[in-house]
């Protein structure tokens, strides 16, 4: 086996990842006076990998974003939680990143309930800008009660109310008055929304359409949050294997869930994934090999045109390496969120 250090790796370690062993011996000050010793930074709990990835997403001038589940590390106690803030805390405090992704889809099939959610929000909101002075705090929810139209009482109120109603029932935390108290008191900087929209079909039987109603979301969405929040869109846009659509597909979808969120009060669109493992298989924006296709060229289109587009990308899973990835990334990415390593 090769002895010789990846580069990657050696990347790393210029810019710092590697603690200094400080001597423990008293410093000497001017005077000749033994000093206090220098304090010993308490060890790295990040992994190479992970750092590597943030250097060289900020080397190719995008800007990082860290990305965890804090919630999950939540529930499971204090131990737990503390070790997952404090490695977040050391991949977060470094230049060019911008601040930390901190739940998944909030109150969404996680059984938590809107209390718990709101307490676990002021609690690591006020970790973070404590310890992280500058960097700002993500959540991403779907709030399918959007989707419904459930706030439009004079559209099909009957089908609009129990959707609704089905769906806050199924997920409380993920209700409009539960992401209300997370603006008004979780002291969040920024929120990537789903609105859980509805098929077509569903849409039309009331008389609307898919687009229609995206953009009657986002009208609310601004009204009600966007004042207080920088709120942006999101969407799963990555495929297994070869992209299986047409240009015309491509277009409907980016239509849809990007230039309409954008047109109507979203700062920017989130799309999943770079390239992630899924279902068996492995999801990715690009065709196998970082090979373009409809949905990469829509995207490139949109990027030159102004739009503010962000994605998520892992060490684990690159396509061809880390160099050429984060290179392919950046012509349709501004922002990336980068995994934690934290599980």
């Amino acid at each position: 086996m090769s002895s010789r250090v990846p580069r990657s790796l050696r990347a790393a370690l210029r810019g710092g990842l590697l603690v200094l062993v400080v001597s423990s011996a008293a410093c000497t000050t001017a005077g000749g006076q033994a000093g206090p010793a220098a304090p010993i930074p308490a060890p790295s709990t990040v992994r190479p990998q992970y750092v590597a990835l943030a250097q060289a997403v900020v080397a190719q001038h995008a800007t990082a974003w860290v990305e965890t589940d804090l919630l999950a590390a939540w529930v499971k106690g204090p131990s737990r939680y503390e070790a997952v803030l404090a490695t977040v805390i050391q991949l977060a405090d470094r230049p060019g990143v911008a601040g930390v992704k901190i739940a998944d889809e909030l109150g969404y099939d996680d059984g938590t309930d809107p209390a718990t959610a709101l307490a676990f929000l002021k609690a690591t909101t006020a970790a973070l800008h404590a310890r992280l002075p500058g960097r700002k705090v993500l959540i991403d929810v779907i709030v399918p009660q959007l989707g419904c139209l459930g706030w439009q009482r004079d559209t099909v109120p009957s089908v609009s109310t129990e959707c609704a109603a089905r769906e806050v029932s199924k997920n409380p935390a993920t209700s409009l008055a539960a992401v209300d108290s997370y603006v008004a008191q979780g002291g969040l900087d920024v929120i990537d929304l789903s609105p859980g929209l509805r098929s077509s079909a569903e849409y039309a039987a009331r008389g609307t359409t898919r687009d229609e109603a995206m953009a009657a979301v986002w009208d609310e969405a601004t009204r009600r949050w966007g004042g207080t929040v920088r709120l942006q869109a999101r969407k799963a846009l990555a495929h297994p294997g070869r992209y299986d659509g047409t240009a015309a597909d491509a277009a409907a979808d980016v239509h849809t869930f990007v230039d309409i969120p954008l047109a109507h009060g979203a700062k920017a669109v989130d799309i999943w994934a770079w390239s992630q493992p899924y279902k068996g298989g492995t999801y990715t924006i690009t065709d196998p090999g970082l090979r373009t296709n409809p949905l990469v060229e829509a995207l490139r289109a949109r990027r030159a045109r102004g739009a503010q587009l962000w994605t998520h990308m892992t060490p684990s899973s690159l396509q061809v390496g880390l160099e050429a990835d984060v290179a392919s990334m950046r012509t349709m990415f501004g922002t990336v969120f980068v995994a934690s390593g934290t599980g």
